[in-house]
């Protein structure tokens, strides 16, 4: 099936180039590089131009320009800073013509993606205002040029869907006792190794406890389930990311591409960090990220420490970053807990039974407020790091009417409940209830079923999986 393909994608500043002769300095990043500086300049200028027009008639900025063979969306995550991605539409053949194909583009996916590209830039490498401040506009050209590539090459329009506009949180529920004995560890491990500035802990790339701002734990969640859920092994860094003791490391240019490390122990290990714990004058290979954490400090990196199923992710005071008796020390008391909770996260996961095979209805539940999402199935040709490999999958037919009632849900008022009811034409029945700021998806595929039947369906699924997060008011 034909899906759309990324056209072109660029960063402009207009504080830059004010007059005609160095208007190509406005230019900070452009995707494909292989399209000429006038053609690159052509683009910026429309863009540029479209905005300043449109502003003239609403307070909002401009978000989407549709065009019969195109789709261009715009983000101005930063004063004065705009970013722009294109995609070109699928197409097929009709009795000999051309037809570009709509309906599997959604305006709301297309800027939900470029967003991430923006969130994850700045987890890595902070705002593009502080690079231009501290640095200069060309170090900012090198870490958007270092960074940006291998992400819009990764992006896949194909399988791109509402689970990525709601780019939630999968939590992990757990009985009091359990979540407490997690929160002793936590706090046992921050007490005596004051370099921790905060703590995240997943256990089957389910989130248990994060000490972290809502947003920043947002994005690296992403990332985690991204680039090293499925660490097989002790996994750093790319090594252009590690620090070596006694050099100067200059600017931190970030990659997040996966290299081998050697730092393995009995029972756990350091997927991101130091090399070799033998060796005192090992490598670190962390990453600096910039997030949100008490007292401020100025400089953090991202330490991660893997024991079965259990991940913890440490964000480490840059100024203990190469004491590796600080690693082993970590590391050895780290292991006296870890594999424990590791065995009591999974209890309760054996005792409960499987619902993902016993359910005979698709469900996708997201709560805005915390950012909760639980789901039954995989969508499109992904299949979620959290879902067993036989889980069901919902195809882009489905996950596009999932997306048209939540765009539905956005246009009506959001503090006002809203319930839509659709039957498609395979027999399919999918029902949206919006509560709040929490939205409930159900696909259902019950023949000759009516709304009364499909509706106690969703009473009983919401009873018996959603209970305590959705609730129904007859």
């Amino acid at each position: 099936q034909p899906h759309p393909t990324l056209k072109n994608f660029f960063i402009y500043n207009t504080t830059f180039g004010t007059r005609e002769e160095n208007e190509h300095e406005k230019l900070l990043f452009f995707y494909p590089n292989d399209v000429s500086p006038d053609m690159k300049m052509n683009y910026v200028g429309l863009s540029e131009a479209l905005v300043k027009y449109t502003n003239t008639f609403s307070d909002q900025p401009c978000e989407v320009l549709r065009t019969q063979k195109t789709r261009q969306v715009f983000f101005n995550p930063e004063p004065d800073t705009w970013m722009s991605m294109t995609v070109d539409l699928p197409q097929r053949k009709v009795e000999g013509k051309v037809e570009y194909i709509e309906r599997d583009v959604h305006d709301i996916v297309l800027q939900s993606l470029l967003e991430q590209v923006y969130r994850m830039y700045k987890l890595f490498n902070g705002t593009m205002a502080s690079v231009l401040e501290s640095f200069g506009r060309p170090a900012l050209i090198q870490k958007l040029e270092l960074f940006l590539p291998r992400h819009l090459e990764a992006l896949d329009f194909g399988t791109s869907d509402l689970l990525d506009t709601f780019q939630g949180i999968h939590f992990l529920p757990l009985e009091k006792q359990s979540y407490l004995k997690v929160q002793c560890a936590v706090n046992q491990w921050e007490s005596l190794f004051t370099e921790i500035k905060a703590t995240v802990f997943l256990y089957n790339d389910h989130l248990v406890w994060s000490g972290l701002e809502q947003e920043d734990m947002r994005i690296l969640y992403r990332y985690l389930l991204q680039n090293l859920s499925d660490a097989a092994g002790p996994t750093a860094l790319n090594a252009s990311t590690a620090v070596v003791p006694g050099q100067n490391n200059g600017i931190p240019l970030q990659d997040t591409r996966p290299v081998s490390s050697s730092s393995a122990m009995a029972g756990g290990q350091y997927v991101t960090g130091p090399e070799d714990l033998m060796n005192d004058e090992t490598p670190v290979n962390a990453q600096r990220i910039f997030v949100s954490v008490p007292e401020g400090t100025p400089v953090v990196y991202l330490i991660v420490y893997k024991c079965g199923n259990a991940m913890c992710c440490f964000v480490i005071d840059g100024e203990a970053l190469m004491d590796i008796e600080f690693y082993r020390k970590l590391d050895a008391c780290i292991q006296q807990s870890l594999p424990d909770l590791d065995t009591l996260m999974a209890e309760p996961l054996t005792r409960r039974p499987l619902v993902v095979q016993e359910m005979q209805h698709r469900y996708v539940y997201f709560n805005r407020m915390n950012l909760a999402q639980k789901s039954s199935f995989a969508s499109s040709s992904r299949r979620a790091p959290y879902l067993p490999p036989n889980c069901p999958v919902a195809g882009p037919d489905l996950m596009g009417y999932l997306t048209d009632l939540h765009i539905d849900f956005a246009r009506n008022n959001a503090g006002e409940d809203s319930e839509i009811f659709l039957k498609t034409q395979m027999d399919y029945w999918i029902v949206g209830r919006k509560l709040d700021q929490r939205e409930l998806f159900v696909i259902v595929s019950q023949k000759n079923a009516n709304l009364l039947v499909i509706n106690e369906e969703i009473k009983r699924l919401s009873a018996s999986q959603l209970s305590n997060i959705f609730y129904f008011v007859d």
